[in-house]
């Protein structure tokens, strides 16, 4: 699946709503309460778009260059601190989102 960076608000908008229309509701409230989030936690100012597109293909670069020995070692460990109670929910038993202080 590829992912179009779009350029404008509008198009951007326009996209989530598309997206957001074949979801489950339970899913369509999530997207929701995660929009607020990202509301109240805003970027940096000096953050520009260009540069999250940047860092965004950075980190795909580093992922697909990753051995994949070491990417199933993290994801092992990753899953041992789930299994361990080890982590925070992003979301609660009705799919509400949770913020961590």
């Amino acid at each position: 699946m590829t992912t179009k960076i779009h350029q404008t608000q509008a198009e951007l908008v326009k996209a989530i709503t598309e997206i957001a229309s074949t979801m489950p509701l339970v899913r369509t409230v999530q997207l929701y309460q995660f929009a607020l989030f990202l509301k109240t936690h805003p970027l940096p100012i000096e953050e520009t778009f260009e540069e999250i597109v940047a860092d965004e293909a950075l980190w795909d670069e580093q992922f697909a260059n990753t051995d994949n020995d070491k990417l199933a070692a993290l994801v092992a460990t990753v899953e041992t601190e789930i299994d361990e109670g080890n982590t925070l929910p992003m979301f609660d038993e009705q799919g509400d989102f949770v913020e961590h202080r």
